[in-house]
């Protein structure tokens, strides 16, 4: 067997380019399947995975220093922080206090003819 002429970091990138390819195929294959209630748990997931991937390998957050990698999951916690807030908000309104127009329980009046 003769030794692969890709070095080992492209060798690397052709894999995690191939796993990204494969997830895309996955997540569209999905989209045809009814999943139900799943669906959005499942699709998520698949997004999770793909940016886990670009996140590692790509911008190789691995090898990168402290303050960088501090910066990116601050970066994250501030996202998680705003998601969390929106949806307790979300989670906690009231119904509005008046109704759209035209859409009163009350029976409709009809005004006097005109003379």
């Amino acid at each position: 067997m003769s030794p692969s002429p890709l070095s080992p970091h492209l060798r690397g990138v052709v894999r995690t380019g191939a796993a990204l390819l494969a997830l895309w195929l996955l997540s569209f294959a999905l989209s045809y399947v009814h999943l139900g209630a799943a669906a959005l748990p499942v699709a998520l997931g698949v997004a999770l995975s793909k940016a886990g991937l670009v996140v590692t390998i790509f911008m190789e957050l691995r090898k990168e220093s402290l303050t960088m990698k501090l910066s990116f999951f601050s970066g994250l916690a501030l996202l998680a922080a705003l998601i969390v807030l929106v949806l307790a908000d979300v989670a906690t309104r009231e119904p509005p206090p008046l109704r759209p127009f035209g859409t009163s329980d009350a029976p409709a009046t009809q005004f006097p003819a005109a003379r």
